[in-house]
């Protein structure tokens, strides 16, 4: 009995890696530039907001990507946000909303861009 829970616990440790290794949350912010500002700005803002993050949420990991059409609608971009994990993406959401620095990069964000639409996925790597 011994060596079938051993195997047991095995078992579920290998298949829960397995599960989660390549499963990503991405959050995905559809937006258009404000007058005056460029896709450098959006770029500068959106490198020192991935700095703040991986500095603040515990384990870091978390990437981020401006994204402008060549083919297609050109009216807007995409701000594409990827996190390790789901508990990544909540303490980021918190200490965004929650310390006076985060506060700070989402006035930015809004004189940067007007955003209309969010949505947040879970991707697997494949």
């Amino acid at each position: 009995m011994d060596n079938l829970m051993k195997f047991t616990v095995a078992l579920i440790f290998i298949f829960s890696a397995n599960c989660y290794a390549g499963s990503t949350i991405v959050d995905v912010w559809q937006c258009k530039l404000k007058e005056n500002k460029t896709m450098k700005d959006a770029g500068v803002l959106n490198d020192k907001w991935v700095k703040f993050m991986n500095a603040n949420v515990k384990g870091g990991g978390i990437n981020s990507y401006d994204m402008e059409p060549r083919v297609g609608n050109h009216g807007g971009f995409l701000f594409v946000d990827v996190y390790p994990n789901m508990q990544s993406w909540a303490a980021g959401e918190n200490i965004m909303e929650k310390t006076e620095q985060g506060k700070a990069l989402l006035k930015e964000f809004r004189t940067l861009a007007k955003c209309s639409s969010n949505s947040l996925y879970s991707s697997t790597k494949h």
